[in-house]
């Protein structure tokens, strides 16, 4: 019996350069170890309007000094660092700079250097809309783990931390610029002074989750419709937060919800907005203000006319910048009702359209209703045995096992590997089974080091997958912080005695070999469990989601079952299992507890429990 579990989520720092060649299209690195050394060169190789679904670029741990674009025909790509701090992408150029015809820009001084030198026409400021690091043409756009810089104002005035001193004219320097729809940047650090993001296009929709956006004046502008989540706005220096030019038609602008305003210590006055144009939207709802907000909260741009289509809101912030009490009578509360209808989806979804805004990670209970046809009056069958071929092929040693995706019948295990993979990919649909995302999630999930093989490269056992997936960094097993929790070590030797059970194995003696070799180190590794008498002394411990694996008593098998905690009214009720029944012949949730359900079953010895990495 193989077992399973999830797959991968490129926040994690991989281990293994076959894991990351598995689960990305593409890998740059600095050092020359990936595909490409460029970013840019890894964005033009994505097949144009590519068919089969997301592109996921892994980007490793460096500083990328360069200009990039992605244009409108290289769509759904997933630009992924290795991690936020480390993986920088960082350009200099600002609105003041000149250029001949293309880029990069240069000064104002090598620009009368040039024409002294005979070398170069006349140019001309690019102005701020050319001055970006990266600009987002393409559709499907989403950026995570990283940092993007514009550090013009630092880069052309050595010292400009310290003396604050702009001798050099530096003007506008975008760090992103946004022209696409459905762009979504997770956990990035965006960098600049003024002007850092331009949310441009007014019928684009873009979402910031858990970002650091750092800038001076203005440093959010534009008209696109925008949701901001528990991203942090730093200010360093006196000045605007936004500057909306939200068009009348358009019902939000800048939403911003259970975000965090900081500012440098001299900071002392800034403002929540001013309106860019007439119809400027903004709402700061759930927010943590700080001191340097200035009382007035919100400012007209010198004129008062604006005043009167400015669509301005504030709605349950805290903190010293919170109080209302001198806030200009053109901005507005939202109402109780507003606030609680004020959702994401609201905001960001069209009807009609496929595209969720899904910046969070799966909602687990939403993910298993997606796996049944009338919920739980008629769960997904169970079926055992979808991933063995129905006649063997001609080379059984050797043959690559075919990515099997069959949501329609499912067993225990590819029930939770479905699950899973879902999860650990956002997709909140999961019900194409030519789902890029999904067929790479459960190709790591079921193989090892993610890599397809032959029959022997499936993870047959869970003590097996359980090792790979958390050497990748995929998941975490907490058995062993769990109460009461034993360590054993035990033979695990099934498959091999067992080999006519199992076509390929009678079928060949090298298969065999290749389950031996794998059933002989986990024969040699201790693994914890926790006894089935003692399950209720877990539940404090337990989440919604986790994946329960059933220990068998049986010689040579480690894991006999496993399915998901479900566990929606906690305060009331002790947790049960999601899982596929072979006895109810579906999809079900255990009728009793997790406790009774272990106890019930006297081949059970106890349980492992393994958490998903999905943030």
């Amino acid at each position: 019996m193989r077992k399973i579990l999830l797959a991968i989520f490129a926040a994690l720092a991989l281990t293994g350069t076959s894991a990351i060649a598995q689960t990305y299209d593409l890998v740059v690195a600095k050092d020359g170890s990936g595909d490409f050394d460029n970013i840019q060169d890894a964005i033009i190789a994505i097949r144009d309007y590519k068919p089969e679904g997301r592109q996921r670029i892994l980007v490793k741990k460096g500083i990328y000094e360069e200009k990039i674009i992605v244009p409108s025909y290289k769509t759904n790509i997933s630009l992924i660092g290795e991690d936020r701090d480390s993986t920088i992408i960082v350009w200099h150029d600002h609105g003041n700079m000149y250029t001949p015809t293309g880029w990069p820009a240069f000064t104002l001084a090598d620009e009368k250097q040039a024409q002294a030198d005979g070398q170069a026409k006349k140019g001309r400021k690019i102005g701020t809309f050319q001055s970006y690091t990266i600009r987002v043409d393409g559709l499907g756009f989403e950026c995570e783990n990283m940092t993007i810089s514009n550090d013009a104002m630092s880069y052309w005035n050595k010292g400009w931390w310290e003396s604050r001193s702009n001798a050099n004219g530096v003007a506008q320097a975008v760090a992103v610029h946004i022209e696409a729809d459905q762009t979504v940047f997770r956990n990035c650090r965006l960098l600049g002074f003024q002007d850092t993001v331009f949310n441009g296009n007014e019928d684009s929709r873009q979402v910031f989750y858990k970002c650091y956006i750092e800038g001076t004046v203005d440093f959010l502008f534009g008209p696109a419709t925008c949701w901001f989540e528990e991203c942090e706005i730093h200010a360093i220096s006196n000045g605007y937060l936004t500057a909306a030019s939200t068009p009348a038609n358009h019902p939000f602008g800048y939403v911003f919800y259970r975000c965090k305003v900081t500012a440098d210590p001299h900071v002392t006055r800034e403002y929540l907005g001013r309106p860019w144009r007439n119809w400027a939207s903004v709402i700061w709802r759930e927010c943590e203000l700080p001191a340097a907000i200035a009382p007035e909260g919100w400012h007209n741009w010198s004129d008062p006319a604006r005043e009167k289509t400015a669509r301005y809101y504030e709605s349950k912030c805290t903190g010293p910048g919170a109080d209302l009490s001198k806030r200009v009578g053109w901005m507005r509360q939202l109402t109780q009702h507003e606030s609680n209808e004020l959702k994401a989806r609201k905001v960001l979804t069209r009807p009609g359209e496929r595209w969720n805004s899904n910046f969070l990670p799966a909602n687990f209970y939403d993910l298993h209703f997606a796996f049944c046809d009338e919920h739980l009056e008629k769960g997904t069958p169970y079926v055992g045995g979808t991933l063995e071929p129905k006649t063997l092929p001609d080379d059984v040693t050797s043959a690559t096992e075919p990515l099997v995706m069959n949501f329609k019948e499912v067993d225990c295990t590819t029930f939770v590997e479905y699950m899973s993979a879902a999860m650990l990919g956002r997709v909140y649909d999961p019900t194409d089974p030519n789902d890029s995302i999904m067929k790479r999630f459960v190709q790591a999930l079921r193989y090892r080091g993610g890599r397809r093989g032959n029959y022997a490269t499936r993870k047959h056992y869970a003590s097996d997958w359980i090792r790979d997936n958390e050497a990748q960094g995929l998941l975490t097993e907490i058995t062993a912080t769990l109460p009461s929790a034993k360590k054993q070590t035990k033979k695990i030797d099934y498959m091999s005695t067992h080999r006519d059970a199992y076509p390929q194995l009678a079928a060949s003696d090298s298969l065999v070999r290749e389950i031996e070799a794998i059933e002989a180190e986990l024969s040699a590794t201790s693994t914890w469990y926790v006894p089935k008498d003692q399950i209720r002394k877990t539940y404090d411990m337990l989440q919604a989601g986790d994946i329960v694996m059933f220990t068998y008593k049986k010689k040579g098998l480690d894991i006999f079952h496993m399915g998901f905690v479900w566990w929606p009214d906690r305060e009331y009720s002790e947790p049960t299992l999601l899982h596929a029944s072979s006895t109810a012949g579906r999809v079900t949730i255990s009728g009793i507890p997790l406790a009774e359900y272990a106890q019930s079953i006297d081949a059970c010895s106890g349980i492992r429990v393994v958490r998903l990495k999905v943030e």
